[in-house]
């Protein structure tokens, strides 16, 4: 899929989908949610070499959504592309036992790591990143954050990391709450 048309459109089902999740689990971010879909959208759908059937692959790219409280969209776009029933989801968001929790959760398939703080995901990636080259492997590390986050001080010496050991593998996305055009990413 790579029609920006096509995007769009599956950008606008999915909106629909999360606020079915959103008012099946009563509650959510959803303003975060409906702000990132067409970043992550792109990503998943356009850009990233992320499937269920590569996850175990060494050479995937790697995802790590920094702003987690935007869980929602994450699930919707993850069960989109095949990682896990999105009747599932929607049935069983942020209920008493269920894997599909307020935040994401790296036990779900393709799922990379629990973010925690807000300011994570980018040192973490930065790290992902470097490793990938360490192993000379030819992943690209991708990383949505907040623009509420970038006020953190690991927010910075992530950027800063960055900044000197030059991972050109790396690719960090800020959503500014209003929403990201579907061209001109990474």
């Amino acid at each position: 899929m790579s029609d920006v048309k096509e995007l769009k459109a599956l950008a606008y089902d999915l909106r629909k989908k999360v606020v079915n999740m959103v008012i099946s689990g009563k509650g959510g971010h959803i303003g975060g949610d409906m702000s990132v879909m067409d970043a992550l959208v792109a990503l998943y759908f356009k850009e990233m070499n992320i499937s269920p059937e590569n996850r175990e692959d060494p050479n995937r790219d790697r995802f790590v959504m920094s702003k987690g409280h935007s869980v929602e969209a994450y699930y919707a776009v993850l069960a989109q592309k095949g990682f896990f029933p999105m009747d599932e989801v929607i049935e069983q968001f942020s209920k008493f036992g269920s894997p599909y929790i307020g935040h994401p959760n790296n036990k779900l398939p393709g799922i990379e790591m629990n973010p925690g703080s807000l300011g994570h995901g980018l040192p973490v990636c930065v790290g992902m990143a470097l490793a990938g080259k360490m192993d000379q492997r030819n992943y690209r590390v991708y990383t949505v954050m907040g623009d509420g986050e970038l006020a953190g001080g690991s927010v910075w010496e992530g950027a800063m990391s960055a900044g000197h050991y030059k991972p050109d593998n790396l690719c960090a996305v800020v959503d500014r709450s209003a929403g990201l055009p579907l061209d001109g990413m990474c």
